[in-house]
């Protein structure tokens, strides 16, 4: 199979155990908002404490992430990753003692808040690895595979993260969870940061001129607003369904549905022909998107839910390859940390902005009223893709050069 023939490349190039360990490094930050639930929560016996404390993560990460990967484009990704995780290791310490010892919430907050601005960024970071690799090997061919890759790896990390932390919860212990989120920062993070594969930092010369994200990225990053928007609507509508029928459990279960959806449809990817160009893709997946968001509103009993979310994330995963990919495309190799970061920190900021918009719908009109948001969101990425596709396509023919087309003297590593 082609996909299977693409995928063999990427290995070529690192080696299973460099996939292995990026998997790994991404995990805390998958643990770290239901971690932090669900220790402030045991700690406190209020919902509205570990609301706060999930919140004040999830900010840190959306605002500390275009700072980290501003930081890797300028001192590299060895230096800024170790600094990273190991500040975050210490941030979820402090978090730790501050709900042990019964903080007041503003110190617990400010402690998660942390936490989440030093997040690491595993995942933008490795697609820039990709991107660096893969040029130095003139295989840009297959960049779209990785960016395929990495999007399964993602969604798959999002479910095994919540999933470790409910099988260590389980243990009657709830500090385990960023226990376990220490000790893989301190480990596979560490090892992340000081990999080979590690990209060189880029000397700009004195005299050269400033290198700016290109204005048509933020246009992607609102599209990752948008998608963030679906993840943490659906996730409060299913909720509120579940609790509606009395089975409030499930709800964790039932939204999964839509990250095994999403990891099958992202391996796919890779098979996509090159002649379906990816500005014309992004217009096909943000329709996609808004179908599989549309699908919710004829959600009413667990078993529908579970469909409408498994079709859902069929939509999902290409949408968000093929944005990251446009993205890869339209940043030079100076800033794509910066890029990737600000990517990953809009899917993350619209996560909240979802959560909170159909929390208050789901209080008024059921789960009825929270599905109304994804819907709207997926409306809207079709409005801004239409609209944009265009010129992205124009873009797209004009090459930038990567890490291995710079004349050497802009290279040290």
């Amino acid at each position: 199979m082609p996909a299977l023939g693409a995928y063999r490349g990427l290995l070529s190039t690192t080696g299973p155990g460099f996939l292995l360990l990026a998997f790994l490094a991404r995990l805390p930050a998958a643990m770290g908002i239901v971690g932090a639930l669900t220790l402030v929560v045991t700690t406190t016996d209020s919902l509205t404490a570990a609301g706060v404390a999930a919140g004040a993560l999830g900010v840190g990460s959306a605002l500390g992430g275009p700072v980290v990967g501003s930081l890797a484009d300028r001192y590299g990704q060895r230096l800024v990753g170790l600094v990273a995780s190991l500040a975050d290791a210490l941030a979820y310490a402090a978090l730790l003692y501050a709900a042990l010892s019964h903080a007041p919430l503003v110190v617990t907050a400010a402690a998660a808040a942390l936490a989440g601005f030093a997040t690491p960024q595993v995942g933008p970071l490795v697609r820039v690895r990709w991107a660096a690799l893969l040029g130095e090997r003139g295989q840009q061919r297959l960049m779209p595979t990785a960016m395929s890759y990495e999007g399964t790896a993602d969604e798959t990390a999002y479910i095994t993260g919540p999933a470790l932390v409910g099988a260590l919860a389980l243990t009657g212990h709830p500090t385990l969870p960023l226990i376990g989120a220490i000790a893989l920062l301190l480990v596979a993070g560490t090892l992340f940061a000081l990999h080979p594969t590690a990209p060189p930092v880029l000397r700009v010369p004195s005299d050269a001129p400033k290198d700016r994200l290109s204005p048509d990225l933020w246009g992607l990053v609102a599209a990752m607003v948008f998608i963030g928007v679906v993840f943490g609507a659906t996730q409060t509508g299913i909720t509120a369904l579940a609790k509606d029928i009395g089975q409030t459990g499930a709800g964790g279960l039932v939204y999964a549905m839509m990250g095994v959806g999403s990891v099958v449809a992202g391996l796919l990817t890779a098979v996509l022909p090159t002649r379906f160009r990816v500005s014309l893709r992004y217009v096909v997946f943000a329709v996609a998107l808004f179908v599989g968001a549309a699908s919710l509103l004829l959600v009413d009993s667990l078993g529908s839910a579970m469909a409408a979310l498994a079709f859902l994330g069929v939509a999902v995963a290409p949408y968000l390859i093929t944005g990251y990919v446009l993205a890869e495309r339209l940043t030079t190799a100076r800033r794509a940390g910066a890029a990737m970061t600000l990517m990953a920190s809009g899917t993350v900021a619209g996560n909240a902005v979802g959560s909170a918009l159909s929390g208050v719908l789901a209080d008024r009109y059921g789960y009825q009223g929270a599905f109304t948001v994804p819907v709207v969101a997926g409306l809207l990425a079709v409005v801004l893709a239409v609209a944009t596709a265009p010129r992205l396509r124009r873009l797209l023919a004009t090459p930038r050069p990567s890490v291995s087309q710079l004349p050497a003297e802009q290279v040290t590593v």
